[in-house]
This record gives C-alpha cells, sequence and structure tokens, in this order.
C-alpha cells in the first residue's frame, strides 16, 4: 500500500492484522532515513525483537506500551483511537458520494475528492446537533 505513495511518510496506523516486520521495514523505508511513527497494536502473542533494526525498535517500543499501559490506555493515549474517527469519515464517504471516482485524471480526481469532502463537510456543519455532556 505504500509503494505507490511519492512524499515521505511521517506516521502509519494500521490495525493488528498489519503486525508483521515487513510493515515496519516499509514504513521505515518510507521515512526516507527520518523516523517514523508506526502505530499498529501488537498481536497477542506478540514478542519483544532482541536484536531490532531500526524500524523493529518502533514495534518494541509499541509491545512494551501496551504492556505497561494496558491495550485502552495505549489507544486513547497514542492517538491510535482516532483511526476509528477516519474510518468513520471514510464509511460516510463511500456510503454518501460513491466508491468509484468519475474522473480518468490524477488532477481531475484531486478536485473530486476536495469537492465531495466539501460537500460532506457542509452537510455535516448543517446536520449536526449540539451535545452536551451530562453528568
Amino acid at each position: 500500500m505504500l509503494g505507490p505513495i511519492d512524499n515521505r511518510v511521517a506516521s502509519v496506523c494500521a490495525d493488528g492484522a498489519y503486525d508483521r516486520e515487513g510493515v515496519y521495514e516499509a514504513a521505515h523505508a518510507q521515512g526516507q532515513g527520518r523516523h517514523v511513527r508506526v502505530l499498529i497494536p501488537r498481536r497477542r502473542d506478540a514478542q519483544l525483537n532482541p536484536r531490532p533494526s531500526a524500524a523493529l525498535k518502533e514495534r518494541n517500543r509499541n509491545i512494551r506500551s501496551i504492556r505497561g499501559l494496558g491495550r485502552r490506555e495505549w489507544h486513547k493515549l497514542s492517538g491510535y483511537s482516532t483511526r476509528s474517527i477516519v474510518e468513520n469519515a471514510i464509511y460516510r464517504y463511500k456510503t454518501i458520494i460513491g466508491r468509484g471516482m468519475r474522473s480518468r485524471t490524477l488532477a481531475g480526481q484531486r478536485a473530486e475528492v476536495q469537492l465531495a469532502c466539501r460537500v460532506l463537510n457542509t452537510m455535516t456543519g448543517l446536520g449536526m446537533p449540539d451535545s452536551y455532556r451530562v453528568g
């Protein structure tokens, strides 16, 4: 999935199915020599790598953090929980706008996505109720 990206990647967030050494290595390579923050929750049987590469040090850090904080607290403190907000936005986009692109050129696709996002944001702004925490 990182192959088509031309720019340097600063962070990668994925679910536990992607907790593999190759994913960390690919993310590190896409960082073009700079640190890449990789937020992937560990598998239940995950072990620390005794001699980690630069990329796998990030995985070891995630494993230690989840063990120390617990999975739920790690989700909150690491910023991983924002992934669900993004997934929900993509779901809304695909449901309302559609799954496919209509434009054939990259420039046209960029304009199409920007316009669709503006439409969704306008709809959200008009239809979201004001909510207040009680208790």
